[in-house]
């Protein structure tokens, strides 16, 4: 049984982020085939390949898990039980689901910002993105279309070429929307630092 990091990381908004609070996902342990009832297991979380926190999980018989883990603050030694539930997938199969143990919503993802876990809503916590203004959201797609299209990761980094084996309509278009994109972040960065007149101007 790992133990359970107490600090979180705030954004600017002053909330916790999803990022820093274990986020548990039912379905990457799905994929794991880890839901067998009577089943038990540890699930860790790394960075950079480190565990930097961990929990054990027993698998009951009657749709619901109870997590066992260790408060790193006190020592406490904390077990919570939470339910799950299925739907059914539209080609045949289920879907497994968290039953939020606050407000008893179907979640896909639980957090524990503080004691015990929850959904993100019942958490108080935010998506790392929400604290990035209109610049930062622009280079952060058009690094995503960089990276679909083969270029050095980075808007300062200058275009590389057509991928091999794309249509070139494909291409023109990804390129036409990164170009667009990073006008609209130079032109946010200009604003921020006081200096868009003088890009304008020059």
């Amino acid at each position: 049984m790992g133990g359970r990091g107490s600090g979180r990381r705030s954004s600017y908004s002053g909330k916790a982020e999803t990022s820093d609070s274990m986020p548990l996902d039912i379905r990457k342990i799905a994929r794991k085939g880890l839901l067998v009832p009577g089943n038990g297991f540890s699930w860790q979380w790394l960075v950079n390949d480190r565990q930097v926190s961990g929990i054990s999980i027993r698998v009951d018989f009657d749709q619901g898990m109870v997590l066992s883990y260790r408060m790193k603050s006190t020592g406490e030694v904390v077990e919570q039980r939470v339910q799950t539930q299925t739907s059914p997938c539209h080609l045949g199969g289920q879907r497994h689901w968290f039953t939020c143990p606050r407000c008893s919503k179907r979640v896909a993802v639980l957090y524990a910002p503080g004691r015990y876990f929850a959904c993100r809503q019942c958490g108080g916590l935010g998506y790392a993105t929400q604290k990035e203004g209109v610049g930062d959201r622009a280079s952060t797609k058009a690094d995503k279309l960089r990276k679909r299209m083969g270029w050095e990761a980075g808007i300062l980094n200058g275009d590389g070429s057509k991928p091999k084996g794309m249509h070139l309509k494909t291409y023109q278009r990804l390129k036409g929307h990164h170009d667009a994109l990073v006008q609209v972040s130079f032109q946010d960065i200009g604003r921020k630092f006081g200096f868009l007149h003088e890009l304008q101007e020059g």
